[in-house]
């Protein structure tokens, strides 16, 4: 194994592993039956992705901006980082003695104290490394980086993340998908590592392999639901605050009073009636003569006013939810569902969690096991595993084990199944 992934490194064709089984296929299956290049077009035409890559660069920012302004989204993309990158533990694996198996962890130890790209977030390791990488797969749909060896390529230095938005796909003559880099204009595009790269794109499709952003399906809502919001803020600040109507009769004209001095007298008087209810204190109370009313205005039916506006709020915040594969509670909105169906709901979130862990499981392990090869260990394997276990419903596990293991013993007694068939049902 030590010698294929060196092999790759350098750009060696490896030998087949298992060469008499693969001459036992070729016998029984004949060659111009599986060809060796693609005969079907399983991709669009490559300029379509080079005509697109500046408009997805753009989503992608787009993206970065909507999760840190909106507090919804940057809640989504928070809770489902830290739901997948769960408590996890390192296994190793092997016919091998106890020595060798401390020294390969002892190794892999010091892998995950230099492996974050950030020299001074000190020992951030794993924990660090899978924080940035779940949220890169959520806010843009992939993740991306490079593994960088030492000079003497004895050792993995550092796992360096490559922005998604500026890598594409290109595909060769032989129908093989290669991935670029566009760099600045002087410098043109630049073809990857085969073999140092790592990229993964969430929901990717046949012919997409970019991925697709958790956030992709809710930027109109997200609109729509940021400007109820502002519009909200305007109407109830200028409904919600009580005021005072003061209206002030005319005096009557005087005899013999000109024009003139009739207005004079009227604004100077509707003047001084301002200053007067100007200056007066909170606790003051005006007096006036009884040419001057005093209204008290508020708003009309603020609860029914109120209601239809959260009603009308709760329906964004519920699709936004919908196309980030969450539910409301999860994100801190409570609308009085039951405890039975609150659980329901995130068992099916945890489901999902487990299944997108497995694109982290395999990243971390090709990692570890890399390293390992390099440092000469060949016999012993590491597996990567994520520690999903809940909090709650600890007594109802438990009986549910108990009577599964009940279950299993009296069907082995019955003679219905064997031991050995019994001891392998109740690991499972």
């Amino acid at each position: 194994m030590f010698k294929t992934l060196i092999q790759l490194f350098t750009k060696q064709k490896p030998k087949p592993k298992y060469p008499d089984f693969v001459a036992s296929l070729q016998l029984q299956r004949p060659k111009k039956n599986y060809p060796a290049k693609p005969q079907a077009i399983s991709q669009q035409n490559p300029d379509y992705f080079r005509f697109q890559q500046w408009d997805r660069s753009t989503r992608l920012e787009f993206y970065r901006f909507l999760r840190d302004n909106i507090p919804l989204l940057n809640s989504v993309i928070w809770t489902w980082s830290r739901l997948c990158a769960a408590p996890n533990r390192l296994e190793i694996i092997g016919d091998s003695t106890a020595t060798e198996k401390r020294t390969a962890e002892k190794i892999l130890r010091s892998l995950d104290e230099r492996l974050y790209q950030y020299p001074f977030a000190r020992f951030g390791g794993t924990d660090a490394v899978l924080a940035q990488f779940f949220n890169s797969l959520f806010t843009l749909g992939a993740v991306a980086g490079e593994i960088v060896l030492n000079p003497s390529r004895t050792r993995i230095e550092k796992f360096l993340f490559i922005d998604p938005a500026t890598l594409a796909f290109i595909w060769d003559k032989s129908g093989n998908c290669r991935i670029y880099q566009q760099t600045p204009t002087s410098r043109g595009e630049k073809l990857l590592n085969p073999y140092s790269t790592y990229y993964a794109g969430l929901d990717a499709e046949m012919s997409n392999p970019y991925g697709r952003s958790i956030l992709g399906a809710v930027p109109f809502v997200a609109r729509v639901e940021q400007s109820l919001v502002a519009d909200m803020q305007k109407a109830m600040h200028n409904a919600g605050y009580n005021r005072i109507h003061i209206k002030i009769k005319p005096p009557e004209k005087r005899e013999m009073e000109t024009e003139e001095a009739y207005l004079e007298r009227a604004n100077r008087y509707f003047d001084d009636t301002v200053k007067v209810v100007k200056e007066l204190a909170p606790e003051d109370n005006p007096v006036t003569w009884n040419d001057i009313e005093i209204e008290y205005i508020g708003p009309k039916g603020p609860l029914a006013s109120s209601h239809s506006w959260y009603i009308t709020h709760k329906a964004m915040v519920e699709d936004i939810c919908a196309g980030t594969h969450l539910d409301p509670f999860l994100l801190g909105y409570s609308y009085g569902t039951t405890q039975n169906w609150a659980k329901f709901k995130y068992e099916l979130v945890l489901r999902q969690v487990a299944s997108v862990q497995r694109i982290a499981k395999r990243f971390m392990e090709w990692i570890y096991n890399l390293e390992l090869a390099l440092n000469g260990i060949t016999d012993l394997k590491a597996e990567f595993h994520f520690d999903n276990r809940k909090s709650f419903d600890l007594l109802e596990n438990v009986r549910a084990e108990q009577m599964k293991l009940d279950n299993v013993i009296k069907k082995e007694k019955a003679g219905y199944i064997t031991f050995d068939e019994a001891k392998k049902e109740a690991q499972e």
